[in-house]
């Protein structure tokens, strides 16, 4: 069926067709839209290209004839690297048009367009409005899509949905091809639809071809672990599976172990080096830089590494060369995601695909055997397409005026509602968006001989091509150690908008911290000495667990509970023996929370924290997932802070749990209160009129507000100034996108709804005990793994004490003003001025400039201080009475910081030395640090 020349290329390359490419080869070649569903290794990518390569060998296109749109810059190099081999074997020219891009290349694009462009969806944002680059793109005949699963989901599917019917509109050409090429997918019909617009489309899927061998595991600790766990200050569970992923990379000789986020795949490379320095390993994820996932990369090609480390930077079909063995840490939350990194193994389809789940907790071991068997059984979660989005829809309408001057508004219309996303979208909504712009000043809207136009503004143009990106723009805040005074890792700025204030626990770099100080850019945090509680700093990138797996999870427990035979899941003995004993426990203790009973549970817990008293909590076990959960959750607690106040909430898959604030008697009422109360109906109402006041709202609201260009990318908002912004632009299309935002990423109100009318009809069955059960005080803990338990104290001591001695101190003579400077180490036994020999010497520290400024000024008299100086000036003559009184003890004392006169007396009263002063030193650092929020 292909053209002679591209025979004869193709018998260099392959021996015979996959079954991938004998069934849709011909389905393109006739012309069909296609939507290709096949793992990695299966030959999809060839299935598409060939196809095209025979389309340009037998008609000549003017360029550019073919675009190729793949969601990730480095699938844009990977496929490079495999075009260009094609391409100077056919004599056609191909080129890669992305944000690194440069401008010479830009031009020359221009210059002499290549009949194939490789991009991304941003990118074509940007050619598309192009005068030029327009010329060029009325050309293109096919469009293929790449990995189009990771782009439905999202605002940046929603935006290429417009971007392909502009394209369409551009070309003049209704039956432009265009191709899918999509991994495992839940709802295949919607994908095609996305793609296409809801035009006719051919869907091929073979992911069941290849072979697949799953297991779960959760090494039991031995001998040799207890002894590891303790060399690197981690649990004998934790050095129990670190040894065997060590095993799996030694037997094997390439590996792949998946993290579900960026922060703990950084925390697992380093305790696997650490546990086995030998061994060749690295990291790969998205935060860092192209060079050095590019190195990886090429390192684990050449067989330089045995193993990376990694996230989903990987989980997409770039070539690193032959991989033989997945390791999937800790549950992958979806049965697709698992399909999707272990057919990265055996990468083709005559080898099999090998990989296995370390699983870690009681929830993370079932949720882990269930998502396992799906996957084996092929059963993947459903494929949500994301709905209309107004700043989409509001930066495609400013690209359509952008394109023509004056745009009718009814081309307008029929272009966007061609794409998937805004179908449903009105007319008199469209108008809506056409006015807000018009209020902004992107666009004005004229009405001539009764024909509506929207022209373009000056404005447009920085709006349009800031905007391009629908990713949110996250900063860092550094974390720094108080005892050590250095940064020890970074949260980014959804955590700090959901969850910073002063004692909030939190996991960062494998450790517990408790947050002292948020400051702009930078909190100051100590090591905590538990871990309940604490929320990981890399929560916000999990991905939320389904329902469908949350309700397996509840199967499997009665099934387990009624002594049912469980071989059907790909456990191994020890994760058999794991649940079995945990479902034994639960059920001595009354009552097992499955897919058909919901638990609800009452009693008090303490922290083994110093600063946490004993608290009632309650605890509903619902197997609804993350989303059901949250929103219920959410519900639920406005109701019950309605009739007494602030409370704490925490969900999970598997558990909604209400923190009380005091006494137990009385908090079961409450929340059985708000059940019955909670209409159905009426939830929406009910979070749509408490969510603007959260903080989740507000961090929505800033990066919608960003893509409006209402609020600059660059902009670091107060919280004052960020409410009044809020405030203005209620009710407008900010405020509703905000609230779809929520509604469509973090919540399922559907879900919610259906679940509490099975609590409230009697579809479910409900229990109530008194007291925590083994289940309950499991999720009042932390459901994640901690690499390095808390530091010990003395390691902690260790650390202030080499601070504190190596802190430079400036003595400064009341007398005379002479100064002179010394680390603490090197503190001479008499303090006294070297000028005037005066032994009242000033100790001032480094970066407090300010005070030395201030007492030099009393000394000579230069000017009149001001009331905060003269009380400064004060403090230091105190501060030097008490180093003529102590000497370099005294001196010692006030290096610690935020140690000011009145604590350096109590310290000094104890007349401890040595270790003891230096503790006294520390404990007045953390008080410090603990209390300065609350001083005026």
């Amino acid at each position: 069926m292909l053209e002679p020349k591209l025979k004869r290329v193709v018998r260099e390359r392959f021996t015979e067709p996959t079954p991938i490419q004998e069934e849709v080869i011909p389905e393109i070649l006739e012309g069909r839209n296609t939507l290709i569903i096949s793992e990695t290794g299966s030959g999809k990518t060839e299935s598409a290209l060939l196809p095209v390569f025979n389309r340009m060998e037998r008609i000549e296109h003017k360029p550019i004839a073919v675009l190729y749109i793949t969601p990730l810059k480095s699938l844009n190099r990977d496929l490079w690297n495999r075009i260009m081999w094609w391409a100077k074997k056919l004599e056609f020219d191909v080129s890669v048009r992305h944000g690194d891009t440069t401008q010479y290349e830009r031009s020359m694009q221009v210059e002499n367009p290549p009949e194939m462009m490789i991009s991304t969806p941003e990118t074509l944002q940007a050619i598309l409005v192009g005068k030029r680059m327009r010329e060029h793109l009325k050309n293109v005949k096919m469009v293929v899509v790449d990995e189009v699963h990771e782009l439905v989901g999202s605002k940046r599917g929603v935006q290429l949905s417009v971007a392909l019917e502009r394209l369409r509109e551009l070309a003049q050409n209704p039956r432009m091809q265009v191709v899918g090429l999509s991994a495992t997918v839940g709802s295949p019909e919607r994908v095609a639809a996305f793609l296409t617009g809801g035009r006719e489309c051919k869907t091929v899927n073979t992911v069941r071809v290849k072979e697949l061998k799953l297991g779960v595991e959760c090494p039991v600790p031995g001998r040799g672990d207890a002894v590891r766990a303790k060399e690197m200050y981690v649990s004998p569970g934790i050095a129990a599976r670190l040894g065997r992923m060590v095993d799996i990379m030694k037997e094997r000789n390439s590996v792949l172990a998946f993290s579900n986020t960026r922060g703990f795949a950084e925390v697992l490379s380093s305790r696997l080096k650490a546990f086995d320095p030998e061994l060749k390993l690295d990291a790969h994820h998205s935060s860092l830089s192209k060079q050095a996932r590019i190195e990886t990369e090429n390192a684990f090609r050449d067989g330089k590494l045995k193993a990376i480390v990694c996230t989903s930077s990987l989980e997409l079909g770039i070539d690193i060369g032959s991989i033989d063995y997945i390791i999937q840490y800790s549950s992958p939350r979806q049965a697709s995601k698992l399909l999707q990194r272990v057919g990265r193994s055996g990468h083709s389809l005559s080898r099999k695909s090998v990989g296995s789940i370390i699983a870690s907790d009681p929830d993370d071991c079932f949720e882990a055997s269930v998502i396992a068997r799906q996957a084996l059984e092929g059963k993947v979660e459903p494929t949500k397409v994301y709905g209309p989005a107004l700043d989409v829809l509001c930066h495609q309408i400013v690209g359509m005026a952008m394109e023509e001057y004056n745009v009718p508004f009814e081309k307008v219309c029929r272009v966007i509602r061609r794409s998937y996303p805004f179908r449903h979208v009105t007319k008199e909504r469209m108008m809506d968006m056409c006015d807000f712009l018009q209020r902004l000043r992107y666009v004005w809207i004229n009405d001539t001989e009764g024909e509506m136009t929207l022209k373009r503004s000056r404005k447009v143009f920085d709006y349009y091509f800031r905007n391009m990106s629908t990713i949110p723009d996250v900063r860092n805040y550094a974390v720094i150690d108080i005892i050590s005074k250095k940064p020890v890792g970074f949260l980014d700025q959804e955590f700090v908008a959901l969850h910073a204030r002063p004692g909030v626990k939190f996991i960062c770099k494998g450790r517990p911290w408790r947050m002292l100080e948020v400051q702009e850019r930078k909190i100051t945090a100590e090591p905590a000495q538990g871990v309940e509680g604490a929320i990981p700093s890399w929560e916000g990138e999990l991905m939320p667990v389904p329902y469908d797996v949350a309700q397996g999870v509840g199967r499997l427990r009665e099934e387990l509970a009624g002594r049912q035979d469980v071989s059907k899941y790909p456990i191994d003995k020890d994760v058999r023996k794991a649940l079995e004993g945990n479902i034994g426990k639960q059920g001595k203790w009354g009552a097992v929370p499955t897919c058909k009973e919901v638990v609800i549970e009452h009693g008090e817990k303490a922290g083994k924290d110093y600063m946490e008293q004993p608290l009632p909590y309650v605890i509903i076990h619902s197997c609804f997932g993350s989303l059901i959960n949250d929103t219920l959750g959410r519900a639920l607690s406005i109701l019950i802070m309605n009739r007494m106040g602030s409370i704490g909430l925490k969900a999970d898959p598997y558990r909604i749990t209400f923190k009380f604030p005091y006494g137990l008697e009385g908090c079961l009422r409450d929340v059985e209160g708000a059940l019955e109360e909670l209409d159905p109906e009426r939830m929406k109402e009910i979070l749509e009129l408490s969510m603007p006041n959260t903080e989740l709202f507000r961090w929505k609201f800033v990066q919608v507000a960003k893509r409006f260009g209402i609020i600059s990318r660059d902009a670091d908002l107060s919280k004052a100034y960020l409410k009044k912004i809020i405030e203005v632009y209620e009710g407008t299309p900010v405020w509703e996108e905000t609230m779809n935002e929520i509604w469509q990423e973090k919540l399922d109100l559907e879900g919610a709804k259906k679940a509490l009318r099975q609590l409230k009809e009697g579809g479910l069955r409900i229990t109530k005990r008194e007291g925590l059960s083994p289940m309950g005080e499991y999720g009042l803990s932390s459901r994640h793994e901690v690499m390095a338990e808390a530091r010990p104290e003395r390691e902690i001591f260790e650390a202030f004490k080499e601070r504190l001695l190596e802190t430079r101190m400036n003595l400064v003579c009341t007398n005379c003003g002479f100064s002179i400077k010394h680390t603490v180490k090197d503190l001479p036994k008499e303090i006294q001025c070297h000028s005037c020999k005066a032994r009242m010497m000033a100790p001032i520290k480094d970066y407090e400039r300010d005070k030395e400024l201030a007492l030099k000024a009393k000394i000579k008299g230069t000017r009149k201080l001001t009331e905060e100086e003269e009380k400064m000036v004060n403090a230091l003559l105190s501060a030097a009475s008490m180093v003529v009184a102590s000497g370099p003890v005294a001196v010692k004392v006030f290096a610690g910081r935020g140690v000011g006169p009145s604590t350096a007396a109590r310290i000094l009263a104890r007349m401890s030395e040595g270790d003891e002063l230096l503790k006294d030193i520390l404990e007045a650092e953390r008080t410090f640090a603990r209390t300065k929020q609350y001083w005026g």
